[in-house]
């Protein structure tokens, strides 16, 4: 089965994504241009191959440009992932790129690289200590998740428009979460594709395909759906 997906990069961050992927059974191919980080990630049981990110031709071998769907941008170094970005979306404009960025001021530049999405680890982590203070009952999820490493998933749950959430503000959607989830933010489109963070004290005022970033359990995730997509709020627990 040819990989759908492209990591680049075998730092711990990477080798993390890769097992979700293969958890997933997702094919992928997983590459770096450090011989010691491959041959880590080999050690791990990961199949990661060595290749020169900087050849367009390598990039090609791997298959950008031709089978592979969506590729993560993993290296420790922002100047990495820019370049990274910029040679993978002149091979393919319509390929999916997630970067991951070390330093804040980087995210504008991976984004005008190509990125179609930037992760900042520090703000994320960010999001669910915080998250923690406001809902005691998320540390069970954190301890049988993130530290047990159990059925950990990340979703983006769209509004659809029969929805009950049109017009409501995203405080009220918290009184009535019953779902042992983190609620990272939300994402309108109207304003571009960054991600509202509910760290940041915007009370969002939700709309039909405006998208729910959540992470936990699946069954939970499934639980929050269903909550989304009813046509009527339920009562405030």
């Amino acid at each position: 089965m040819k990989p759908r997906f492209a990591i680049f990069g075998c730092n711990p961050l990477a080798i993390e994504v890769a097992w979700r992927l293969s958890m997933a059974k997702t094919p992928f191919v997983m590459v770096d241009s450090d011989a010691a980080l491959v041959d880590s990630a080999n050690k791990e049981g990961l199949v990661a191959e060595l290749i020169d990110y900087t050849d367009d031709e390598a990039l090609r071998s791997v298959g950008i440009g031709s089978h592979i769907e969506g590729m993560f941008g993993l290296f420790t170094e922002d100047s990495e992932n820019v370049f990274l970005a910029i040679s993978a979306r002149e091979l393919d404009p319509y390929l999916r790129i997630v970067a991951v960025c070390q330093a804040p001021e980087a995210a504008p530049k991976l984004l005008a690289a190509g990125a179609d999405k930037v992760v900042d680890p520090y703000e994320i982590s960010g999001a669910r200590v915080h998250e923690l203070i406001e809902r005691p009952e998320v540390v069970e999820l954190l301890e049988q998740t993130v530290f047990g490493q159990q059925d950990l998933n990340a979703a983006e749950i769209t509004i659809p428009r029969h929805s009950w959430l049109h017009g409501v503000h995203l405080s009220a959607l918290r009184k009535v979460m019953t779902q042992n989830l983190i609620l990272l933010g939300v994402v309108d489109l109207e304003r571009g594709k960054d991600l509202i963070l509910s760290t940041r004290g915007i009370d969002h005022k939700l709309d039909y395909d405006d998208v729910l970033v959540v992470i936990g359990a699946r069954s939970e995730i499934d639980a929050f759906r269903e909550l989304i997509e009813r046509t009527s709020p339920p009562a405030n627990k």
